[in-house]
């Protein structure tokens, strides 16, 4: 039988919500459920329309209302000057935690060498749409191909030590959540002060999220256009082609590349400008790119839910494409700290 733990460091477990009312209870019961007891909760509401205030309110926590809607960090920053612990513990509002997740975040931080942990997602989740079910497991595999140590951090589980926050002043206010690096960069800020982080794939979470196609592309093309701009101005754009940026590895990066020449391919072969084995032979160099992907995907949802998944992976990547070489643009007259 676990035994809850209220020894220990002070945690503050920060929440930023932007009418999430839809999960934000979900999330907070499953952070009452702590072992680790030795806690507070703060939820920042980012000027919400919906009922995430009251929520907050009704479980038992801080609630924190900011007027101006500035957005995630600005929500993450403000919380982060309201709390008491020596470490925070930073969750998004569509994020159910485990019952040792803030133990685990403790222990990793009791290790001297260490400044941040990050979690992973959890390959459960509870929405079956093949859209979704694709986006979380791609989100996870990138995840445990990563190194233990990292030069990024998550917003939706990752814990930090006070002191290591405030030396570098917190998550830059002037980027949007909706571009997915608004805590990457953070990260990168960590990695220039040799602070380290480090990735602890124990530390699992459920993501709530529920895409739709419509949602998937979009969320897709703004966090690649995010991605490669902030690439692009921290002057990483050539190193991702040979090792990746962030969680996107270099396959992933290099697949941007191949489906495009592949959707090129099949054009121009239906259009008879080039022999049908050329087609062929750049559709199995892009399988065989991201044949452990797919074979990972294979093994957690099985073979039928792998074939249909396919496409989603296609379309991932020519949208990735379109938001990267847009994004880059944008990086090479935009300094880091440009929204």
């Amino acid at each position: 039988m676990n035994i809850p733990v209220s020894q220990g460091s002070l945690v503050s477990v920060i929440i930023p919500v932007k009418n999430g009312n839809d999960t934000l209870e979900a999330c907070l019961r499953s952070v009452h459920r702590s072992y680790y007891t030795n806690y507070e909760v703060l939820v920042v509401d980012d000027h919400s329309t919906d009922d995430s205030a009251k929520t907050a309110l009704r479980n038992n926590c801080q609630l924190i209302s900011l007027t101006d809607g500035r957005g995630a960090n600005a929500a993450r920053n403000f919380g982060a000057g309201r709390a008491r612990g020596d470490i925070f513990l930073f969750i998004d509002a569509d994020i159910i935690i485990g019952r040792e997740t803030i133990l685990e975040i403790v222990e990793s931080l009791d290790q001297g060498d260490v400044d941040a942990v990050v979690g992973i997602y959890t390959a459960k989740h509870r929405h079956e749409s093949f859209v979704s079910q694709y986006k979380n497991l791609w989100v996870r595999y990138s995840y445990m191909k990563s190194p233990p140590a990292i030069d990024w951090l998550f917003g939706s589980i990752s814990g930090i030590r006070r002191a290591a926050f405030e030396q570098l002043g917190g998550f830059n206010t002037d980027l949007l959540a909706r571009h997915g690096h608004d805590d990457i960069e953070l990260g990168k800020r960590f990695s220039l002060a040799q602070l380290s982080i480090r990735l602890n794939m124990d530390i699992e979470v459920e993501h709530l999220k529920q895409y739709t196609i419509a949602s998937f592309l979009g969320n897709e093309f703004l966090r690649s256009f995010g991605f490669a701009q902030l690439a692009t101005s921290l002057g990483e754009t050539t190193a991702s082609l040979r090792r990746g940026f962030a969680n996107v590895s270099a396959s992933f990066v290099l697949s941007t590349l191949l489906a495009l020449l592949l959707l090129c391919a099949v054009v121009a072969d239906i259009a008879g400008l080039i022999p049908r084995w050329s087609t062929y032979a750049v559709a199995g160099c892009y399988l065989l790119l991201n044949i452990r992907f797919l074979n990972y995907l294979e093994q957690v949802r099985g073979l039928f839910a792998m074939i249909v998944m396919i496409p989603f992976l296609f379309i991932d990547h020519l949208i990735c494409f379109v938001g990267s070489m847009l994004g880059v643009l944008r990086g090479l007259v935009k300094k880091p700290h440009d929204s």
